[in-house]
């Protein structure tokens, strides 16, 4: 392998992300970034972590009198290696695991629509890439309007709620009034009022956004989802409250949260994550950047199983998944544009030689 220095390393990274990289280059990237791997214990896990963060800087990085500046990239890959025993996807060519031709279909971009109070719709532009909520209008990020939100009431209404949705396959960008921003997932709603009240910033939450507050001392901001309430003075954090899941997931990047449900209160602290159901809160500590990739463009999955993946294909690429005779519980790990179509996402998939797929118009079905 050709040892890289820093600055190499980093504007291959960077051609990776924008797909103009070579084929040899994507591969080897591929090689540190995926992987399969079957559930260890936590000793073995953190054991097998270190070795590769070590070989991982042996190779990549020439090693100098300086320190290297540490690279966010590097930290999220060794943190996605594999657990206990690693399946590098990087295949000799002499003995290539056999992947199928997929019939292909493009990754989602900016969709959403615009539902204001008085029952008009607007169909946001797929060009831009936000919108921003000011008390009488919508405007883009590049300050062209979208939408006027007066709704007959000349000074705005706490009261009137207006909700921005995405579809299968859409994301978007909001800053709100306050000046908070929110990444909007695929298949997600959120519902916000005409004003804020004087006393708090309360929004509702259907699906999945990540959240940076603007800090007001006195205005605590809420966010509702249908089994919990989550309240912050200003802070990032991702929150997935998706319709049919088993659970809410609520992740801190910085900042304090408080959540509650119809059981408990549970404050959470920065790289904590609450998994909330009907009757159960369970708090335990994670790697927060897999839970908050998708808002910078990767697709990333650390201990996931093959059923979450699956589902965040569907909503991403609006396509639906059958599992035939395969173990949905199969665990994998690695990373991935979010800009890729949808074969080149599950090429790498059948890489592992843990599943195989069959894609028919809109139609995945999973195979072992």
């Amino acid at each position: 392998m050709l040892l890289m220095d820093e600055k190499e390393l980093t504007k291959l990274l960077d051609r990776y992300k924008r797909g103009n990289c070579t084929a040899a280059e994507r591969r080897l990237v591929e090689s540190l970034h995926l992987h399969t791997y079957p559930v260890a214990p936590i000793a073995e896990d953190a054991a097998a972590k270190q070795r590769t963060w070590r070989r991982l800087r042996k190779e990549l990085l020439i090693d100098g009198a300086k320190k290297a500046r540490r690279i966010q990239w590097l930290a999220a890959a060794a943190s996605l290696i594999a657990i206990a025993s690693i399946v590098w996807l990087l295949r000799s060519e002499s003995n290539p695991i056999p992947v199928h031709q997929f019939v292909d279909i493009a990754a989602g971009g900016n969709k959403a629509i615009l539902k204001m109070a008085n029952g008009e719709t607007v169909t946001l532009d797929s060009a831009q890439n936000g919108v921003m909520i000011l008390s009488d209008k919508l405007l883009y990020t590049d300050s062209t309007l979208a939408g006027n939100l007066r709704n007959g009431d000349a000074e705005g209404n706490e009261t009137l709620n207006n909700e921005i949705v995405t579809p299968r396959g859409g994301t978007y960008q909001i800053v709100l009034g306050d000046c908070t921003r929110v990444w909007l997932n695929a298949e997600s709603k959120l519902t916000f009022p005409q004003r804020f009240a004087k006393s708090k910033r309360e929004v509702a939450l259907v699906g999945e956004a990540y959240f940076e507050v603007a800090k007001s001392k006195n205005h605590p901001f809420i966010v509702r989802t249908a089994e919990q309430e989550i309240a912050v003075l200003g802070t990032s954090f991702n929150v997935a409250a998706y319709e049919g899941e088993l659970s809410e997931q609520t992740t801190l990047v910085e900042g304090e949260i408080r959540i509650a449900t119809s059981q408990r209160t549970q404050q959470l602290s920065p790289g904590e994550q609450a998994l909330v159901t009907e009757n159960e809160v369970a708090v335990g500590k994670v790697d927060t950047a897999p839970f908050v990739a998708w808002k910078s463009g990767f697709i990333a999955f650390n201990e996931a199983t093959l059923e979450q993946i699956m589902a965040d294909i569907s909503r991403w690429y609006d396509i639906d998944v059958h599992f035939e005779g395969v173990d949905k519980q199969l665990r994998f790990g690695g990373t991935v544009s979010r800009y890729a179509n949808v074969s080149e996402v599950l090429r790498r998939l059948e890489l592992t030689g843990q599943v195989h797929f069959n894609v028919s118009e809109r139609r995945i079905v999973v195979t072992p």
